[in-house]
């Protein structure tokens, strides 16, 4: 192999150990507000039913979300992330600040039990 070809493959094998290294972290806040949507989702289409039968939408909605801070967590997979949402639902719009276990699966990032 000549010097630029093992140069090249050199800096391909390189480049991609860096990518899968980049994406083996922490998730991003983006990730985490969708972990958190995807739950709220799964509690909204329960409720969709009653509200129908009442007349009242009791969805919940997250309309602004903010990563804190996350944290490797020992003995389980996953990192323990806490995090401030402002959510709007049946009973207006209130923000909160929260925390769970975030696990990255086949389809993306969801909240575990603690």
């Amino acid at each position: 192999m000549t010097g630029f070809r093992r140069f090249a493959t050199l800096s391909v094998a390189f480049a991609a150990c860096a990518l899968l290294t980049a994406c083996g972290g922490e998730p991003s806040e983006t990730d985490l507000k969708a972990a958190v949507e995807q739950t709220y989702g799964t509690v909204n289409k329960e409720l969709a039913g009653v509200g129908k039968t009442i007349g009242k939408d009791l969805s919940t909605k997250v309309t602004a979300f903010k990563k804190l801070a996350c944290a490797k967590v020992e003995g389980k997979p996953g990192y323990a992330c806490d995090f401030e949402m402002t959510v709007d639902g049946p009973l207006g719009a209130s923000t909160q600040k929260g925390s769970g276990r975030f696990v990255k699966g086949d389809a993306g990032w969801t909240v575990m039990e603690k």
